[in-house]
């Protein structure tokens, strides 16, 4: 007997229906409850009141709307909707996929779907809002080709409502346009129901200043008006931008002061920018860079691994190793490294030889030195450095071991994971967000520290300048010449620890900061996307055309 296998192949496929159906209930049930536990009450309500907040008739037909199921053998697996906005927008909401049908690109077909059917209906642009806890729908809009209407740059929790747009014909989107009905409607959301019979009757020219620090959907829970969009604006208070005077007048006098110093630089003679030119590059000041940075590099790793075990031993429960530790750090910065330095290259003036053999005597029979041969400048310089730099870092690193939540410890525990694994995977990665700014302020500083050690006539960057210029008189140049050195290593320094940051902010912010490209490019696509936009007669456009040059700096 042949037995066979037959497979039946379920198809998919869309059908529209009214926002109360039986179909939709399920979908909108577990939106609710997905509402509920991401945002609790933090619009002043539960948030789940977002899903009643329109009528039915709001998404059909004849109001211009639409509510669409997708069907998976005849079973609802993912829907969404849109409703009027304006007469060329559509607005879309209720965008959600079942749990058990996730991660298969239902969402994207969904909002494909809404697209088609809205150009179908004469729309030529889609307008929607999402929550700051929704990092995934974000994704989704970003991925679908939408443009935000708010700061990429600022904490999801601070924008609050995140508005995406998009072109659905082939002219482009008017970016300055549609942000300023986003923010009017915003501004409209807010106004709450009490507050609706003072609004200004037209010909009445009161308007309502929103200043940056305004939150003009601070009372969106009150509105519940089923009307669109363009005609609750025409009820609206007026917006108009808010004038900062004293920021405009301290920014004038910032820019007048620069401009000022910049044309000195120029024009001063006593800079001597050909002296400049000339040691800049030169072999001597080259070689004491190069000196500079061994320091720098040796002291941070020599500091640093000495640091973490005082921090260990700080944090120890056993008293004498808590309370050596202590005491260390306590002396060492205490002491001023010049005095450090200095007593580590005249350390043969209290031993004059140093080596191994019997303890407490001063018979050295395994190894014998003589201290001013074994301890040179350098190492004089390296020794005080280090030392010095460890009783800093080791209360950095204590300090970024204690912000970690105590919870993570016993939860490691509890699950019976070795103290060094507990330690290297669970406590250290956490620290490290806390540890890393102030590690690298202290690089940062060591770097323009190691010019302490032209006390034992070292020749790093500082020192030789100095030798340099005191042969030939041409201090300012000289010192410039170590000035912009110490600048660029600044500088790179900074560059590194941004994107190490960046690479440990990950677990503690739902979007990373965007990087200098990125926000270059980011400006190059608004500036593309907002090309043939008229503000001729629009003031509100204009102003959020400005507003955006700021945000991503290319504005004042």
């Amino acid at each position: 007997m042949t037995l066979h296998e037959h497979t039946v192949q379920v198809t998919d496929r869309f059908v529209y229906v009214a926002a109360d159906d039986v179909l939709a209930e399920p979908l909108l049930r577990e939106l609710e409850q997905e509402y509920d536990a991401r945002y609790g009450e933090f619009f002043g309500e539960k948030a789940s009141a977002e899903i009643r907040r329109y009528p039915v008739e709001a998404f059909s037909a004849e109001q211009g709307g639409a509510f669409v199921l997708l069907l998976r053998g005849g079973v609802p697996i993912a829907g969404g909707a849109y409703k009027r906005f304006d007469d060329r927008t559509a607005e879309l909401k209720r965008i959600w996929t079942s749990s058990a049908h996730r991660r298969q690109g239902l969402a994207r077909r969904v909002v494909r779907e809404l697209e088609d059917e809205a150009v179908r209906r004469g729309y030529t642009r889609a307008y929607l809002t999402t929550g700051p806890r929704q990092p995934e729908a974000k994704h989704l809009y970003f991925q679908t080709g939408y443009t935000p209407l708010f700061d990429t740059t600022l904490d999801p929790e601070e924008v609050i409502v995140h508005g995406f747009a998009k072109s659905l014909d082939d002219e482009p989107l008017d970016v300055a346009g549609i942000t300023t009905a986003h923010d009017e409607s915003l501004a409209v959301r807010s106004l709450s129901r009490s507050n609706r019979s003072l609004s200004p009757s037209k010909g009445d020219d009161r308007s309502l200043s929103l200043s940056k620090g305004d939150k003009p959907f601070d009372n969106l829970r009150e509105w519940r008006s089923d009307e669109p969009f363009d005609k609750l604006r025409e009820r609206a208070v007026k917006v108009v931008p808010t004038r900062h005077w004293w920021r405009w007048v301290l920014s004038a006098l910032v820019a007048f002061v620069v401009l000022q110093f910049v044309w000195s630089l120029f024009t001063n003679q006593q800079y001597e920018w050909n002296v400049f030119a000339e040691y800049f590059f030169s072999q001597s000041v080259l070689n004491s860079l190069g000196v500079t940075l061994g320091l720098t590099v040796v002291s941070v790793i020599g500091g640093f691994i000495l640091g973490a075990v005082l921090a260990n031993f700080r944090l120890s429960k056993s008293p004498l190793l808590s309370g050596a530790a202590y005491a260390y750090i306590w002396f060492f910065r205490s002491v001023p490294l010049l005095v450090q330095i200095l007593v580590w290259y005249n350390l043969g003036y209290l031993y004059p030889t140093l080596g191994l053999g019997t303890p407490f005597t001063t018979d050295f029979w395994l190894v014998e030195f003589s201290t001013t041969t074994l301890i040179t400048a350098f190492a004089a310089a390296t020794i005080g450095l280090t030392l010095h730099q460890a009783a800093y870092f080791a209360e950095i690193i204590r300090g970024g071991i204690l912000s970690v939540d105590q919870g993570q410890l016993e939860a490691s525990a509890a699950l019976g994971l070795p103290r060094r694994v507990r330690f290297f995977r669970i406590i250290l990665p956490q620290a490290a967000r806390a540890i890393l700014p102030n590690f690298f302020n202290e690089v940062i500083g060591l770097v323009k520290g190691t010019s302490v050690v032209f006390v034992v006539a070292l020749p790093e960057l500082f020192y030789t300048v100095q030798v340099i210029y005191n042969r030939n008189q041409r201090v300012i140049p000289l010192l410039l010449v170590a000035v912009v050195w110490y600048a660029i290593i600044t500088t790179v320094l900074s560059i590194i620890q941004f994107y190490v940051e960046r690479h440990y902010a990950r677990g503690a912010h739902r979007e990373l900061p965007p990087t200098p490209i990125q926000r270059a490019t980011a400006w190059v696509k608004q500036q593309w996307a907002r090309l043939g936009d008229d503000t001729t007669g629009d003031p509100l456009a204009a102003e959020k055309n400005r507003r955006h040059d700021t945000i991503l700096g290319s504005g004042s």
